[in-house]
């Protein structure tokens, strides 16, 4: 799908800012517009290439309801519409994650233009090295495969594309970062680095930190059996 996309660089693109990072390259997020000025920026998008760039908020002021310009965090996901639909509220589309990007100048909403765009930079790695993303791979789906994570439903899904030799290993990492990490901050460094080897150690750690934790819910859920047990 991505091969096939092309952006213009020198177009500003709309932004569409979240609490968190929902969007990874290779991935597709569903959304509910239904603010007026993101109900116009959709309008507006559907008439030009399709493209909106998924930010992130830098802070929490969001949440205040401040109407003014809330601080947004550098790195982007700029990502092509590939489904919409008019709802009697606004639209509901389907955004597929084209690549990262980098916020080079903001665009602020001026006349009838209700809503944010930006200058944007694609985030490219610097030393792309394939010499090491076979055992990458490799290690990959030996967590996948030799430990709890396998008993989420998630992980179907992802040992599929694995076995996949259309999918390449970079692309791996995106599937996997989309489906099983949830935290934040974590999903917004996988985002915001552009080395794929860092970007490799940084889901390694997602998957070393979630087998950790189904080891504890494990063993909680035993030592409760086992208590119930004494007790009965």
């Amino acid at each position: 799908m991505t091969e096939s996309v092309r952006v213009n660089f020198n177009l500003p693109v709309p932004l569409f800012p979240l609490p968190e990072a929902i969007l990874l390259p290779q991935s597709v997020a569903p959304l509910h517009i239904f603010e007026p000025r993101y109900r116009q920026m959709v309008e507006d998008t559907l008439d030009r290439a399709g493209q909106i760039a998924m930010a992130c908020f830098a802070d929490d002021s969001w949440q205040q309801g401040s109407d003014g310009a809330r601080p947004l965090r550098p790195i982007v996901c700029l990502g092509q519409i590939v489904q919409h639909e008019r709802v009697h509220d606004g639209y509901q589309v389907v955004l597929h994650g084209v690549c990262r990007a980098r916020i080079i100048s903001m665009i602020e909403p001026e006349g009838d233009v209700l809503y944010r765009s930006a200058t944007l930079r694609p985030l490219m790695d610097p030393s792309p090295d394939e010499t090491d993303l076979d055992l990458v791979r490799s290690e990959l789906e030996s967590l996948l495969c030799d430990t709890d994570l396998q008993r989420l439903e998630s992980v179907t899904m992802v040992l599929k594309c694995m076995e996949s030799q259309q999918v390449d290993t970079p692309t791996l990492l995106e599937i996997i970062a989309s489906a099983l990490v949830r935290d934040a901050n974590a999903r917004y460094a996988i985002l915001a680095e552009a080395s794929v080897a860092a970007r490799a150690d940084l889901v390694r750690e997602e998957l070393l930190r979630l087998e950790h934790l189904l080891l504890l819910a494990t063993r909680q859920q035993r030592d409760e059996l086992d208590y119930n047990v004494t007790i009965n």
